[in-house]
């Protein structure tokens, strides 16, 4: 009887620690540029970079319990600022604008704030969207004398079955930023 309990306990721990979650490091690939078919545009833009003002920048995906606990989370080495930079750089040439190095030369000077860039991943929660990500951001683009703020944020919701991998958040991690960098592009190609 002993041996049979012995073996039905390692059988529940083998079971219980293959399913919990093992964090890790996520690495963000670089911006795959897609165009947004906006005709050459006919002003200069100039390129401020993005601050990274999230309190913990290097976590970028949590696994939480019904009640909000911390199970796990995941870091990155993935520097936004400079990711942002690049990737908004990529779309704007992307769409026929020049990106100019001196804010003297350009007709905008872009700048933003990162706020936000998390994924979330409920364990508890079986039965609904329980992997969720969030993006928010602060886009500041200056003509002239005038300052435009635009909030531009990025929400996913999914149901992701009963475990969650760090594939699972780079894939939807990705997929928050290029959108996010869409709209970015979107919104400075839409001032006039």
């Amino acid at each position: 009887m002993k041996t049979i309990s012995l073996l039905f306990i390692s059988v529940i721990i083998f079971f219980l620690s293959g399913c919990s979650y093992k964090g890790g490091v996520i690495s963000v690939k670089p911006y795959t540029v897609n165009f947004l078919s906006f005709s050459k545009y006919a002003q200069s833009v100039y390129l401020n970079k993005f601050q990274d003002e999230r309190i913990h920048k290097n976590i970028i995906a949590v696994v939480t319990d019904n009640k909000g606990n911390n199970l796990g989370y995941s870091t990155t080495q993935t520097n936004f600022s400079k990711w942002y930079d690049v990737a908004i750089k990529k779309a704007l040439k992307a769409n026929g604008v020049i990106v100019v190095k001196s804010p003297d030369k350009a007709s905008l000077k872009i700048s933003g704030k990162i706020n936000n860039i998390i994924a979330t991943f409920n364990k508890s929660d079986l039965t609904k969207e329980n992997l969720t990500g969030f993006i928010s951001l602060k886009l500041i683009i200056k003509k002239g004398n005038t300052t435009i703020t635009k909030t531009i944020s990025e929400h996913i919701n999914k149901y992701n079955g009963i475990s969650v991998s760090n594939q699972d958040f780079k894939k939807e991690i990705k997929t928050l930023l290029d959108d996010s960098v869409r709209m970015i592009v979107k919104n400075i190609l839409n001032v006039k």
